[in-house]
């Protein structure tokens, strides 16, 4: 029964841009401002209504190597859409769908392919310089991931560890604020997100997570953006079964540059590489580079 809620959510998110054939506005002339941006990052119009398709890929290794090492390859596509009923608030909806590649020393493999969590958010606008085509805007953000990932369990139906779930069962609230500047052709974007995970699968919670953002912008072009920016995340530990987890918590900041493309009024493209520049992380683990390719669809 999960499976198919979860596939009509899937369907909610992408009917909007099957039905919007007709619609001819053009989202960046509505705000009054060029700058090309992703879901998340644009200026809230009354009734602008954006989906998206985004793919990313990436690779973790957790544990000691040649004796209890993982290593993952994730990839996951996140089907989201986005909804600003005033010029004030936007409100998203994004669905991953999760497909992780597991491998043991002793060259066992789990190939895993399953819904991950449905995450909520709110983003409301709390100051603007001015009401049209504003050039700093200071937002408040709310929000909450679902625990509609399904679990997978072993030949005895227990359930697997956390490393082999698309998501964390768990129902996770999220807070934060961001920042944006646009002054053509350069633009800010600066976000602070913090993660509060509930216990979830197979008694495990995972730490508190917090996300600092920070990117800019270049768009020398009306159809093309550069953009250069940093991440940086701190987790709490996690545990299972109240026993810390040795190898969660700590620290990382990646390195990020990306590309943003205008191929017709209604269709962007972006691409995002994010490559690990400090790892601070606790107990044996270390992420690699991870690599963001996506469409948004103005309605």
């Amino acid at each position: 029964m999960r499976a198919v809620k979860v596939y009509w959510v899937i369907a909610a998110l992408l009917a909007p841009s099957l039905i919007a054939a007709g619609a001819s506005a053009c989202g960046t002339c509505g705000v009054g401002d060029p700058t090309l941006t992703i879901v998340g990052f644009e200026q809230p119009k009354s009734q602008r209504l954006r989906t998206s398709a985004t793919v990313r890929h990436r690779n973790d290794r957790i544990g000691e190597a040649q004796v209890d090492e993982l290593r993952l390859a994730e990839q996951r596509m996140e089907l989201a859409g986005a909804y600003s009923p005033t010029d004030r608030w936007t409100l998203s909806l994004m669905m991953p769908l999760v497909h992780r590649l597991v491998s043991a020393v002793n060259l066992a493999e789990a190939d895993i392919w399953a819904p991950g969590d449905l995450e909520l958010r709110a983003r409301a606008v709390v100051w603007r310089d001015r009401k049209f085509a504003p050039r700093h805007l200071l937002s408040l953000i709310g929000g909450l991931e679902f625990p509609t990932s399904s679990i997978e369990r072993d030949a005895q139906g227990v359930p697997l560890p956390l490393e082999f779930q698309a998501g964390t069962g768990s129902w996770d609230p999220i807070a934060g604020a961001s920042y944006t500047m646009f002054s053509d052709p350069w633009s800010v974007y600066t976000s602070s997100i913090a993660i509060f995970p509930t216990r979830g699968t197979a008694d495990t919670k995972v730490g508190t997570s917090f996300r600092q953002t920070v990117l800019g912008q270049f768009q020398p072009w009306r159809f093309l953006a550069f953009q250069l920016g940093v991440e940086f995340r701190i987790d709490q530990p996690g545990y299972i079964a109240g026993v810390r987890d040795p190898n969660t918590g700590g620290h990382i900041t990646y390195g990020t540059f990306g590309l943003v493309g205008l191929p017709h009024d209604k269709v962007l493209l972006h691409f995002t590489t994010a490559v690990p520049m400090i790892q601070r992380l606790d107990g044996n683990h270390v992420e690699g580079l991870a690599i963001t390719a996506g469409l948004v669809y103005e309605i």
